[in-house]
């Protein structure tokens, strides 16, 4: 007789099998739980965090830069992208363009102005912004002009100066632009390296056409017997060639062109033809980072100078940015052409209209447009440097606007600046007997006594790092001459000390007292024969004009510190922009 199961007996062998049988799902669970936490993090809404952009889809080439923003990143790091907590829930698509440089494109229906402010906030970033494309500023090619004649070289005066300058070492131009015909004969020998942000090569390519036009201009070979000769005639000044588009130039590869050429030791010039009417953060801090590093930055002023032009007397960058070089176009008969934009930042003028250069098929070509004149002022200052390694970026730019022709209203006006260059007399006031050099060295909060003295113009301090400085020493460099430095410097809960000369130290060191102003002045029988400017760079005020020969230059009453401060001599008469206040008083 069998016996019956009861039952409870029953049901608790069902729940042993169910429990049995799920026990390798669980475990089968676990372990993709573990693998997706292993590898990329996941939202709740599967969407990836970016840790590189590597992760992302890259860019199109004729993507929605509406829906773009450029990242400039204070330092190189592989944890850049990742400091950024960002997520596929709201971009796209991404692409590194240098290791200081992202761009990224944003959804659709993300707000990019809010992300923008978000990212800004990050102590990692520089600077943000919106991607744009700037646009080139040459006309086209007027069919009737068959002369071929390169009258720009005369106006200037490097007919007079084409072989009188021979340096050893190369003075390196950086043409951001579309690119260049490396093989044009008239170029072979005047290259030196640059990148093209295209096609991530350091094979420069140029399918436009523009950039072998614009370096014509700087440094056709001179005295060979073939074409035309460039500004630089037979000094040793060369094209560093960095491609960042065609006739629309991308912001993103402009930045890290700038920051690249600006790193660079051999690169003392960059050559900037193209521009828009929009200010652009990104864009903005890049010419900051080159103009910190001493570099002479010449741009365009624009092409919509036209009367019926929408854009007409408006600035256009990156020619209105601080620290750049704007330059407009002349004629043959030393008017302004009537394309050649003008605004109150136009600082020089140079041919521009029907001017003969080196075209991309290997031959040669007349064109038009303020793309043109800015490389003429960019090749005589590489002259200058030349000739003069000594100078820094203002000196150079006060050699050339202290010896233009004067053109339109007697003095600076909208249209020319300071007028036409003339590189045969700037040229002259460079090589003249007649040098004085600042030399300082500061002493920083946190870390010490700078290693070297700065000369005329360079940086002493730190910037953007928030160290104070506690001391100064300022000496000159002054052969031939009988003058002395003296100054002074307002110290924190101390006040003015006495002055010092000639290489004392003035401030304090050891006691974590930090200098807010200070006061500097020549002496000695020769002193009339020179000016000496300094300015400083202040705790929540960042740079002041420019003070001159014993003013004071910081703040009184704010308890804010110096940060950092520049100081060059120039010859007495030399024009120098000491316009705003290089001395702030609480008035409280």
């Amino acid at each position: 007789m069998k016996r019956k199961m009861k039952p409870y007996l029953i049901i608790f062998s069902i729940v042993m099998l169910m429990l049995s049988l799920s026990v390798p799902t669980l475990a089968n669970e676990s372990i993709q739980t573990d693998t997706l936490s292993n590898s990329s993090e996941m939202s709740v809404n599967n969407q990836m965090n970016i840790n590189t952009l590597s992760e992302l889809p890259d860019l199109e080439s004729d993507g929605n830069t509406s829906q773009q923003i450029v990242i400039i990143y204070r330092d190189s790091s592989p944890l850049n992208v990742k400091s950024l907590s960002l997520s596929t829930n709201a971009v796209a698509k991404g692409e590194t363009v240098s290791d200081r440089v992202d761009i990224l494109e944003v959804k659709s229906d993300v707000d990019v102005d809010a992300l923008i402010k978000t990212i800004s906030e990050n102590p990692n970033v520089l600077a943000v912004d919106r991607n744009d494309t700037l646009k080139t500023y040459s006309l086209p090619n007027d069919p009737y002009v068959t002369d071929g004649k390169a009258w720009q070289f005369q106006s200037i005066g490097t007919d007079k100066t084409w072989d009188q300058v021979s340096n050893a070492e190369t003075v390196g131009v950086a043409v951001l632009d579309t690119g260049l015909n490396t093989n044009h004969p008239d170029l072979t020998g005047r290259i030196i390296a640059g990148y093209d942000y295209v096609t991530k090569s350091s094979t420069v390519l140029d399918q436009d056409g523009h950039g072998t036009l614009v370096s014509g201009f700087i440094a056709a070979t001179a005295n060979n017997g073939i074409g035309l000769s460039g500004v630089a005639g037979t000094a040793n000044v060369k094209i560093a060639p960095y491609r960042v588009g065609a006739k629309g130039l991308s912001v993103a590869n402009i930045c890290a062109a700038l920051m690249d050429a600006a790193d660079r030791s051999d690169i003392k010039v960059i050559n900037m033809s193209y521009g828009g009417y929009d200010y652009n953060n990104s864009e903005a801090a890049a010419i900051q980072y080159a103009k910190d590093r001493g570099k002479v930055l010449v741009a365009s002023s624009g092409n919509e100078g036209e009367a019926n032009d929408p854009k007409t007397g408006l600035s256009s960058y990156p020619a209105s940015y601080d620290g750049v070089i704007s330059v407009a176009a002349t004629t043959r008969s030393n008017d302004r052409a009537a394309f050649s934009q003008y605004n109150t930042m136009v600082d020089l003028a140079a041919p521009g209209e029907d001017v003969y250069t080196t075209s991309i098929d290997g031959d040669y070509i007349n064109d038009s447009g303020t793309s043109f004149a800015s490389p003429i002022v960019a090749g005589a200052c590489g002259v200058l440097l030349a000739a003069n390694g000594s100078l820094n970026a203002d000196q150079v730019e006060a050699a050339l606007t202290s010896t233009a022709l004067d053109l339109g209203v007697p003095g600076k006006d909208d249209y020319f600046g300071y007028g036409l260059i003339q590189l045969d007399r700037a040229l002259a006031t460079v090589t003249a007997d007649k040098s004085l050099t600042a030399l300082y060295k500061t002493h920083i909060q946190n870390l010490g006594w700078e290693d070297v003295f700065k000369r005329n113009g360079e940086l002493s301090g730190t910037s953007g790092l928030g160290y104070r400085l506690e001391a100064i020493q300022i000496a000159l460099d002054n052969p031939g001459y009988d003058v002395g430095v003296t100054y002074r410097t307002h110290i924190q809960d101390v006040g003015w000390q006495e002055w010092r000369n000639n290489g004392d130290l003035s401030g304090t060191s050891g006691a974590g007292l930090r200098l807010e102003a200070i006061e500097i002045n020549l002496t000695g029988p020769d002193a009339d024969q020179f000016d000496i400017y300094y300015r400083t760079h202040v705790e929540n005020l960042g740079w002041l004009s420019w003070a001159a020969n014993g003013e004071q230059s910081g703040s009184s009453g704010y308890g804010y510190r110096l940060e950092s401060i520049e100081i060059m001599t120039l010859p007495k008469g030399s024009t120098f922009n000491t316009s705003g206040d290089a001395f702030i008083v609480n008035p409280t």
